[in-house]
């Protein structure tokens, strides 16, 4: 089955059609389960090399021109998808501010103060 991406426009529903025929090429899965082994590879990065690799082979063994172009442009974009992917999943940089340490005790609660009665007003009388 011929690749429907055409390098010189990019169409989201010829990207997605094409990963999913060249990871069953490369598999030689029927296009259902390639679909569902291209949505696994697609959840982590390890699955996401994989899945480069095996476009690249595609890419690679295509004897076609006209095919073998359409499958660089598809290899081209997934790149560049996931390396967004990686970004960001990646753990942030630090960019060297220091931010404010996070409190380590629980905060005391507040003092008690006792009325002064001495210079006020009823001083000296007995409590009730």
């Amino acid at each position: 089955m011929p690749l429907q991406t055409d390098p010189s426009a990019f169409s989201i529903t010829a990207l997605l059609a094409d990963q999913v025929a060249l990871v069953a090429r490369n598999q030689k899965l029927p296009p259902g389960a390639a679909s569902a082994l291209l949505r696994t590879l697609m959840e982590g990065p390890a699955g996401r090399r994989r899945l480069l690799r095996m476009m690249a082979a595609e890419q690679r063994s295509e004897t076609n021109a006209v095919e073998a172009a359409k499958a660089a442009a598809v290899l081209a974009e997934t790149m560049a998808w996931i390396a967004d992917l990686d970004r960001r999943d990646a753990p942030p940089e630090e960019d060297g501010v220091d931010e404010a340490p996070a409190p380590t005790a629980a905060p005391r609660p507040p003092v008690r103060r006792t009325p002064r009665l001495a210079g006020r007003r009823g001083a000296g009388r007995p409590l009730r």
